[in-house]
């Protein structure tokens, strides 16, 4: 079991990297898996680190898709960007098995770089013809394949969003809906490709309860925090951890 044999500081330490997740997620909509895999990077392989964070995205996801009465709506409009991009995690999380873990989290750093720099520069990159539906299906595949390949599902998701100017509510319903599939494809894909088993499961159940209680307090702090200031701080986080994943990596 992967939680099993661990000194009593790192198990702590790994619960509190998902109590963090969560909080985040409860936050802003999104940053569950980024803030896991970034402070854990030292601590537990990156593909462990991933099949643990499945069960527990899929939670706070769906709780995050309920809440709001813009699905149909969010459906229509995206369709075929979800589709596509839930379809082609399947050859992303393949190559995932066949990599070695540095280079995935070498793969990861660059994302995380390029996310943060993005959005602390203030830097608005939409999709042209967003609305099309080849053009939906090719921005799809190519979030897919990421996602299945990191589990980093907000590049080139975020450019979507970009293009689709949603308001906060419907935003965030709409990262609950994608990641919800996402989710459950990565989940599925895992299973069958033999990188998730019962041994993996009881853990990500057990790390499922930090998470669930830092996203419902995180959704509480959302009320009294400016969103815009946490989100700096955020990506100021990613782009610092990007920075020292890409470092340990290489060397």
């Amino acid at each position: 079991m992967i939680l099993s044999n661990l000194p009593t500081l790192t198990f702590f330490y790994i619960l509190l990297a998902y109590f963090i997740g969560g909080i985040t997620q409860g936050i802003l909509g999104v940053g569950l898996i980024t803030v896991v895999i970034s402070l854990l990077s030292f601590v537990v392989d990156v593909k462990e680190t991933i099949a643990l964070v499945i069960i527990p995205t899929i939670i706070t996801s769906f709780f995050q898709m309920i809440n709001g009465n813009n699905l149909r709506k969010i459906t229509i409009d995206t369709k075929f960007f979800l589709i596509f991009s839930t379809l082609i995690i399947i050859p992303g999380v393949i190559l995932l098995k066949t990599l070695q873990s540095d280079l995935i989290l070498i793969f990861i750093a660059i994302l995380l770089f390029v996310n943060s720099s993005l959005f602390l520069s203030n830097r608005i990159i939409s999709i042209p013809n967003h609305k099309s539906s080849l053009i939906q299906s090719i921005a799809g595949s190519f979030n897919g394949f990421i996602i299945g390949l990191t589990s980093i599902y907000t590049m080139p998701f975020v450019f979507l969003l970009q293009s689709l100017k949603y308001d906060k509510e419907k935003t965030v319903q709409f990262m609950g809906l994608a990641f919800l599939l996402y989710s459950l494809m990565q989940f599925f894909s895992f299973i069958f490709l033999k990188l998730i088993d019962i041994s993996t499961i009881i853990p990500s159940l057990i790390v499922s309860i930090p998470v669930v209680i830092g996203f419902f307090l995180g959704k509480i702090i959302r009320r009294y925090v400016s969103e815009i200031l946490f989100k700096k701080l955020f990506y100021i986080m990613l782009l610092l951890m990007s920075g020292i994943i890409l470092i340990n990596g290489v060397l």
